[in-house]
């Protein structure tokens, strides 16, 4: 099989302005985007330039709040409930618009004093009313396990626990955001996770570990984990979401050799 790359615009092509990096990702040889961060556009536009550029938009979040800059997030944090769901009422309606494949909940952390159930509980009632709210819509919700390194205070740091509340409160109608760079920092063997979970996994993200820059930065072995993934019966697109090492366009020296 030939594999199919998407790119973070949010993460990588920052050298552009925002509706610049949609056809910088096309020219760079990637067949879709990722929107990490809706706030920094309009959607009309973003739909614009991603219809201009002839590139398909794969994956967009539910906004983050204040979670990239350290704070608690949104999806699971108690007394926050109406933000989150004005939030993911803004990332449906822009998913529709732009077409996404997937949305992502987003991460959220433990609040100090709060136990964790109370945030579990938090955003199992969160996501249950959008699951309600995303009935028959043409995208797949995902969740996305962190790691304890970079996120000590988590909701979801473990990927065998994220699926076992996902089947066992949702049924599998919620998937796992299979994030390479969160499975290593966790420590956890990337092909044994994607064995036990290929029925859960929507999507797969990539960024080497340590560090969240390119392959070849860090340890991971790609080409093996991808190879798992496929022998575990995965066969979606893998989306770069790094921070580059240097000037993005100078940074896709692993693409050929991946595909």
């Amino acid at each position: 099989m030939t594999r199919r790359f998407s790119t973070s615009i949010t993460f990588m092509f920052r050298e552009l302005p925002l509706l610049d990096r949609f056809a910088a990702a096309k020219a760079a040889g990637f067949e879709g985007v990722e929107i990490q961060r809706l706030s920094e556009g309009r959607t009309r536009d973003m739909a614009n330039a991603a219809n201009a550029a002839d590139i398909p938009v794969v994956l967009i979040n539910v906004d983050l709040g204040d979670y990239l800059e350290g704070g608690l997030g949104l999806s699971g944090v108690p007394g926050r409930e109406e933000t989150f769901r004005a939030a993911a009422d803004q990332a449906f309606a822009a998913a529709l618009r732009l077409g996404a494949k997937f949305v992502h909940l987003g991460p959220s952390r433990i609040p100090e004093g709060v136990d964790r159930q109370r945030c579990v509980d938090t955003y199992l009632a969160n996501a249950e009313r959008l699951l309600k709210t995303a009935n028959d819509a043409p995208f797949e919700l995902l969740l996305e396990p962190m790691n304890a390194v970079d996120a000590p205070t988590g909701l979801f740091t473990d990927i065998d626990a994220a699926a076992d509340l996902l089947l066992g409160a949702f049924g599998g109608k919620i998937g796992l955001l299979f994030d390479l760079y969160h499975l290593t920092m966790a420590g956890a063997d990337i092909g044994a996770a994607a064995a036990r979970h290929r029925d859960l996994i929507g999507h797969v993200q990539f960024s080497d570990a340590p560090g969240r820059h390119e392959p070849g930065t860090g340890k991971i072995d790609f080409p093996a984990a991808f190879t798992a993934l496929e022998t575990a019966g995965y066969a979606g697109g893998y989306g770069a979401e790094y921070f580059p090492s240097g000037p993005t366009a100078e940074t896709f020296g692993w693409m050929d050799s991946f595909r």
